[in-house]
């Protein structure tokens, strides 16, 4: 039974503008509410809701690994199928350079500008803009200037 855990299983990640993924994986760690959780190949059926977060997909076949700024939603797990249902989604993932250093910078620029912050809406994009510059991290995504 110890090997039971160990292979592929499909994921799906819908937003309302579009389907971000479909593939099939080694594992996935989500954002929950009360905490993330990581689900691997032959996982017990469940639905749960999604919190702000980083959403890893790992070992994905002839591919790097895959990473999301989730922004809440809901997810199902059922014989080894895993589908993502999250409100709205950020990712690197198929993106010209030009467009992620934008990102990118755009991040690090109100992360390091937090005292500043006045209103609520701002305290938010802080908080995704910091998930971003974490993905980024996670991701190995490094500006031109500091590839040299």
């Amino acid at each position: 039974m110890v090997g039971l855990s160990r292979g592929k299983f499909r994921v799906v990640l819908l937003t309302p503008q579009a389907g971000l993924l479909d593939c099939r994986a080694g594992s996935v760690v989500l954002p929950g509410y009360d905490g993330y959780l990581g689900i691997l190949r032959n996982h017990c059926p469940m639905l749960g809701t999604v919190s702000r977060g980083i959403m890893q997909v790992r070992e994905i076949p002839g591919r790097a690994d895959a990473f999301f700024v989730v922004e809440g939603g809901f997810v199902q797990v059922s014989e080894n199928h895993v589908t993502v249902l999250a409100y709205e989604a950020t990712t690197f993932e198929g993106q010209d350079e030009k467009s992620i250093e934008e990102m990118l910078y755009h991040a690090r620029s109100v992360v390091a500008g937090h005292e500043y912050i006045r209103s609520q809406q701002e305290a938010i994009d802080y908080d995704k803009a910091r998930l971003i510059v974490r993905m980024a991290e996670m991701a190995d995504v490094k500006l031109a200037a500091e590839k040299e």
